[in-house]
């Protein structure tokens, strides 16, 4: 990797961030509309959905959790379940926790060599506990999320109070390039504080500019132009993720986590909890805490 290399990308980035912003302004003014929703792969690039926010012209800008091929099954669902009964599910646009749930494992007391399991009485605290003792943990639990955000089931957790922790994560447990940031998650109420947004962000789909509040609390979530892919959660989509984030807070008066995906670099999301104990076991993660209170730990 040289400079040309780094010039082109940023090009490239600039002119699809031109791109995206022009289709927006058209669109809304041939539909009036005050509320966008965005389709297909490219509505994964997150600092081009954050240029089209801050147009202003929008109340709203939504970026469903599959907005890529992936996610052509559920509309094909959905346009079926439109047409046979005339209306769509409720709760759709919160939901994103669409795929397998493991809630009868049970861990091997020793599930992998060096690893050893023992149940905590209350989870979420423990959880916490760790992550401001400044480890770095796995969460696997309840149902899988649809598409490439890792969203609080099968994520890797992490103070972004620890020192030089983005490095940490990069070398020793995603095994990627350091340039990469990472995102942090944030329960809804207490996200003006730290990220100007003005909206929901409940799939990490839009990089936002962050206050002065988040560099000086939190720059290990801060990317190198001053915006974060923030995830925004309501407590009734996510309760133990809620609770650990509020346990968090009352230890080290910051309610923001490092949120990564649950697997290393090449390897998919962990959707087992045998692929997240493998994780565990070839990476840098301290632990790993599995549905149940289930604590696997090096």
């Amino acid at each position: 990797m040289t400079q040309v290399h780094a010039d082109l990308a940023a090009a490239l980035q600039e002119r699809t961030e031109q791109v995206m912003v022009h289709l927006a302004r058209r669109a809304r003014a041939v539909t009036r509309a005050r509320r966008l929703c965005l389709g297909g792969g490219v509505a994964m690039n997150c600092v081009g959905v954050g240029k089209i926010l801050e147009t202003g012209q929008w109340d709203e800008v939504y970026v469903p959790p599959a907005p890529g091929d992936s996610g052509t099954p559920i509309g094909a669902a959905l346009a079926a379940c439109r047409d046979a009964v005339g209306t769509m599910p409720g709760d759709l646009v919160r939901s994103c926790y669409l795929g397998p749930a493991y809630p009868d494992f049970t861990p091997a007391p020793e599930p992998a060599p060096g690893l050893t399991t023992r149940q905590v009485d209350d989870p979420a605290r423990f959880l916490a506990e760790q992550l401001a003792a400044g480890r770095i943990a796995g969460l696997f639990q309840g149902r899988l999320e649809a598409g490439p955000r890792a969203l609080g089931n099968r994520s890797i957790l992490a103070s972004p109070l620890i020192p030089d922790v983005a490095g940490r994560l990069n070398a020793a447990v995603k095994f990627r390039e350091p340039f990469r940031p990472f995102a942090p998650v944030i329960l809804a109420e207490h996200a003006p504080g730290y990220f100007r947004l003005g909206q929901p962000s409940p799939f990490m789909a839009i990089a936002v500019p962050v206050t002065d509040l988040a560099r000086e609390k939190v720059p290990a979530v801060v990317h190198a132009n001053g915006t974060a892919r923030v995830q925004t959660l309501v407590r009734a989509d996510n309760p133990f993720l809620a609770d650990v984030l509020d346990r968090f807070a009352e230890l080290t008066g910051v309610p923001v986590l490092i949120n990564t995906s649950l697997n290393v670099k090449g390897k998919p999301i962990s959707g087992t909890p045998q692929m997240a104990i493998d994780c565990l076991a070839s990476s840098g993660l301290d632990g790993l805490m599995l549905d149940g209170g289930w604590w696997v730990a090096k």
